[in-house]
């Protein structure tokens, strides 16, 4: 596994390898936590539904019957439904990644400070080709990558897309297509911090990511009650 210690490492990373290659063929997701696994909302969310399969279709079905009573306009295909479900806090079958890998090392070290976190880097060349897109997200037989109608300015802050899992409760990296390829980069707990401080000092930070007032309670909560790493250097 690689393991990056301060902000250059990543971007070192990011330079030799990541962005040879096209914009969004690489793709990042980061976790807080190095024990969470690339398992889709739904597929680990309790439930009393007896399949995985049954719980996702009732709550998908539920969610676009009622919705409709709070919207102006209605999303057009089942791609973009679940894409605002997932916006929307409902569980689905989605994992959020990002254009991004300097957003998904902030999500990596903004929380869980006691603990080693991780970044996924996915390489997917192409997105999910316009006849799948064309079909039920409900019928794949294997992932496949994702860009969404932008359906939030989050999505737009944190250069998001999707990748759609057609196993609900096995890891992507134990269903990964031969085709895709999954870097692990370990970040250790001690140098959390200190890499937050330096994404922060870049812009990346809760109110440039979630684009709200939330975000920008989040963020001056946080800027206010820490320190500079980097005084006594």
């Amino acid at each position: 596994m690689i393991v990056i210690e301060t902000l250059q490492d990543m971007l070192d990373r990011a330079a030799t390898k990541y962005f040879t290659a096209p914009r969004g063929q690489w793709v990042f997701r980061g976790h807080s936590n190095k024990e969470y696994r690339l398992i889709p909302s739904v597929g680990r969310t309790p439930r009393t539904s007896k399949s995985c399969r049954k719980y996702e279709e009732d709550l998908f079905n539920i969610f676009r019957r009622e919705a409709q009573a709070y919207l102006n306009a209605l999303p057009s295909t089942e791609w973009e439904w679940l894409s605002f479900a997932q916006h929307h806090g409902l569980p689905t079958r989605l994992l959020d990644w990002t254009y991004n890998p300097l957003v998904a090392l902030y999500f990596a070290v903004e929380a869980n400070y006691q603990v080693d976190s991780e970044i996924f880097a996915l390489h997917a060349s192409t997105q999910a080709p316009i006849e799948v897109r064309n079909g039920s997200p409900f019928d794949i037989t294997k992932p496949e990558k994702y860009f969404p109608t932008i359906v939030s300015p989050r999505i737009r802050a944190q250069e998001g897309l999707f990748v759609i899992c057609a196993e609900l409760e096995s890891p992507l990296d134990k269903t990964l297509r031969e085709d895709w390829e999954l870097d692990r980069i370990l970040v250790p707990a001690k140098a959390k911090e200190g890499i937050r401080y330096a994404l922060f000092r870049l812009g990346i930070h809760a109110s440039s990511l979630f684009p709200d007032i939330e975000g920008l309670a989040t963020r001056l909560k946080w800027q206010h009650a820490v320190q500079s790493p980097f005084k006594a250097l």
